[in-house]
């Protein structure tokens, strides 16, 4: 179950588990390599889409990476390195190198860092009841604040929260320190409080 906007540590699948899929598909086992794409495309795709915000672009970054994750557990790794491998932030590191790499080919302009913003303010946001239909124009309205975000403060957004990664996790995918990435997680969230309040989204300070 997906927790909420709060931060809060979400029960995550067992490292094992996931490790042992990715020594599945290097053993060549029958329908290894459909499960793991079973159990990952959606949120890398979820992932790249929201650093690339273009469907096409992040459809073709997510079978690269795929193709690529095949190759290098079947040909390149040994059993013991796909044995130990931390699967999922290797996956999403995989994806973030080729967004990168595709928006520099595009020669897109630079973002402000996401160190230029911090009012020293952030609160969790209130959920409401309502009907089924008010909680879709809810999600439908995140995603559109989202899409606002700088790229960084994005896919901080996405791997802490609808992802539901560890600072551990985030850590690998991103290449950072778990002490650097809480800032970065704290100063992403004041920037979606503000872009949902603008909207009229209420949320607890």
């Amino acid at each position: 179950m997906k927790n909420s906007w709060t931060g809060g540590e979400a029960a995550y699948a067992l490292e094992s588990e996931v490790e042992n899929l990715a020594l599945a598909v290097h053993r060549g086992e029958s329908g290894a390599f459909e499960r793991l794409i079973e159990r990952f495309e959606v949120p890398l795709f979820s992932y790249a889409h929201g650093i690339l915000q273009n469907s096409l672009d992040a459809q073709e970054v997510v079978q690269d990476a795929l193709v690529r994750a095949h190759r290098a557990l079947s040909r390149q790794y040994d059993e013991s390195r796909s044995a130990s491998l931390a699967l999922r932030p290797w996956l999403f590191r995989a994806v973030r190198n080729l967004c990168l790499n595709k928006r520099r080919s595009k020669s897109r302009a630079l973002e402000q860092p996401l160190e230029a913003f911090d009012d020293g303010r952030i609160g969790p946001f209130v959920k409401t009841a309502g009907s089924e239909f008010e909680r879709k124009e809810e999600i439908d309205l995140l995603r559109r604040a989202v899409a606002l975000l700088p790229v960084e403060a994005r896919e901080l957004i996405v791997l802490r929260f609808i992802e539901e990664m560890s600072y551990a996790e985030i850590a690998k995918t991103v290449g950072s320190t778990e002490a650097a990435l809480r800032g970065k997680v704290f100063r992403a969230l004041k920037l979606l409080r503000d872009a949902l309040e603008k909207k009229g989204v209420t949320h607890a300070m």
